[in-house]
């Protein structure tokens, strides 16, 4: 937590309703070059393989010491990003680690481990199996190393480097010993078996992990044509369009949002809403530009966008902290679902907002911005007008929309739309600007009653969100 922060509360630790912030466009430029540091800061640490990702360096209370193939697919696709965009110093450092983490990840789909699956979790930082009792498998971790290695395949091919790519990601062979066609292969054929959450708590079927197989099909299928892998391009768009078929499984017309979980095998018996940050990460974690789907701008997802913001709001004590001293509001801090217990140290304590949860929020508004601006219309249903009028009434507080109207880009209303989702994305982002620590360092979690930080330290997928966020506010052009 800021120093800032700090002397806005007093010493019974009582929330303020406001404190000092330096303004965010200046925060976000620093923020985003900080946090790519320490982003960096966790791969390859001096114990363990090159190419390893720490999750965070925390060795106890919580013990996060490990490579976990999810956080280390969604760190890598972003350093694969920053290499894409240098084509002057193609092989740099970036290239290195890119080449170090495909090395290490042969290393974990070669490793016996007790799942005896791609979907294994987690491994150590030294490429051995973690052998312990585990929430396993958790079938979204290959679907988001094939997207990761796709997209630095695509980046490898556009600079000349077809040999390495056919030689070492993706051979066309059946069966595939290459990186990216031995988990397409296994997401292809797998993705209607159960599996853990995210969360590594529920065996079942996952909005979340759907969303990161769909679009790893996608994209690795236009891998695949590229190619000249036509049977296997085909097969997978063929799967990705039967799991497309069946996301409306997800919608719960009562509830009024898109649920995380179905098919549930035993798991939480207090984790009754089945509404969580799962939906909207899985948006954002999904992202395609080639192939997009159920896009922040879908009005079931502005609706289940809205739900979690009024789930969370009275929740924890920290929100009561809704604007800066300078008059910007302050979104609410947003955590994993309302019922969560975990609190890092204490597993059955109580949750709090997490940084990389709040940051999917931020992240749904901005995206949702830059959409309605393309498409230049916004039509107002009875599932986006609650998201829409919380956004736009940041602007206007005159301003309620309705079921039916319809907006064109010439109209006053529309443009005070976009102003409004991009306020709204503002002050999730000022949520996280307000608790992060010096240099902006991020754990998991900070406290629901103080703001303070708490749980694992210096968390790579806190780091990983932040940067996403902030890039998908940047390329707003509004």
């Amino acid at each position: 937590m800021t120093n800032q922060t700090n002397t806005a509360l007093s010493a019974e630790s009582e929330c303020a309703t406001s404190i000092a912030a330096e303004p965010l466009d200046k925060w976000a430029v620093s923020a985003r070059q900080h946090v790519l540091e320490k982003m960096i800061a966790n791969i390859s640490p001096d114990d363990g393989e090159r190419g390893a990702v720490l999750a965070s360096p925390s060795r106890s209370n919580p013990n996060y010491y490990y490579h976990w193939i999810r956080d280390a697919a969604r760190t890598m696709s972003e350093i694969a990003k920053l290499n894409g965009l240098d084509k002057k110093n193609f092989k740099d450092q970036n290239y290195e680690r890119m080449i170090e983490y495909v090395e290490f990840s042969k290393i974990n789909q070669t490793t016996p481990t007790i799942s005896n699956s791609p979907g294994e979790p987690k491994f150590k930082v030294t490429g051995q199996a973690f052998n312990g009792p585990w929430g396993r498998p958790q079938n979204d971790g290959p679907a988001q190393r094939a997207l990761t290695l796709t997209r630095w395949a695509n980046i490898l091919l556009a600079n000349n480097e077809k040999d390495y790519v056919t030689g070492t990601l993706y051979d066309g062979q059946e069966p595939s010993f290459s990186l990216i066609k031995a988990d397409l292969d296994f997401v292809a054929n797998h993705w209607q078996d159960p599996c853990f959450d995210l969360w590594e708590e529920v065996d079942g079927t996952h909005f979340y992990t759907r969303m990161l197989q769909r679009t790893a099909l996608r994209e690795g299928a236009d891998l695949a044509t590229l190619l000249n892998d036509k049977g296997a391009a085909d097969y997978y768009n063929q799967q990705a369009t039967l799991i497309e078929n069946a996301f409306d499984d997800f919608w719960n017309e009562e509830k009024r949002y898109y649920v995380a979980t179905l098919n549930r095998v035993g798991g939480l018996d207090y984790k009754t809403s089945n509404l969580d940050v799962a939906t909207t990460l899985g948006v954002c974690q999904a992202l395609s530009d080639s192939h997009p789907f159920l896009s922040a701008d879908n009005d079931k997802i502005l609706a289940t966008a809205y739900a979690l913001h009024q789930a969370f709001n009275p929740l924890y004590p920290i929100n009561s902290i809704e604007h800066i001293e300078s008059g910007e509001p302050v979104a609410p801090g947003i955590g994993r679902y309302p019922e969560d217990k975990y609190a890092g140290s204490a597993p059955l304590g109580e949750g709090n907002p997490w940084f990389l949860c709040t940051a999917s929020l931020a992240g749904v508004c901005y995206k949702a911005a830059a959409l309605f601006a393309e498409q230049k219309t916004i039509e107002i249903t009875p599932y986006n007008a609650d998201q829409l009028n919380l956004a736009a009434q940041l602007i206007d507080e005159n301003v309620i929309l309705k079921s039916g109207d319809n907006f064109n880009n010439k109209t006053k209303v529309f443009k005070t739309i976009l102003l409004g989702l991009k306020a709204l994305g503002d002050a999730y982002l000022r949520r996280i600007q307000i608790h992060a620590g010096e240099n902006v360092s991020l754990s998991e979690q900070f406290s629901r009653y103080n703001g303070y930080m708490t749980s694992a330290n210096d968390l790579t997928w806190s780091y990983v969100s932040v940067a996403i966020c902030i890039d998908l506010r940047n390329a707003l052009k509004i």
